[in-house]
């Protein structure tokens, strides 16, 4: 079942607003949202990218810049 606009919304949010003092946190979240889905779902593939965005972060990164 896709997850609900507000939640999708809310973690949108704290994964765009993510630092290296919140990461973890935010990672954690995101998993557990993330476990919650079967893989077919469509908000699956996005969520996942969210957790790879979150990866960059912690590694010092800033999502979507080379």
């Amino acid at each position: 079942m896709p997850l609900e606009q507000s939640l999708k919304s809310a973690l949108r949010d704290k994964v765009s607003t993510a630092n290296k003092s919140n990461v973890e946190a935010v990672t954690e979240e995101v998993s557990a949202v993330l476990a919650t889905l079967p893989a077919d779902d469509k908000d699956h593939a996005r969520v996942q990218g969210w957790l790879e965005d979150l990866a960059t972060v912690r590694g010092g990164g800033v999502p979507g810049k080379f």
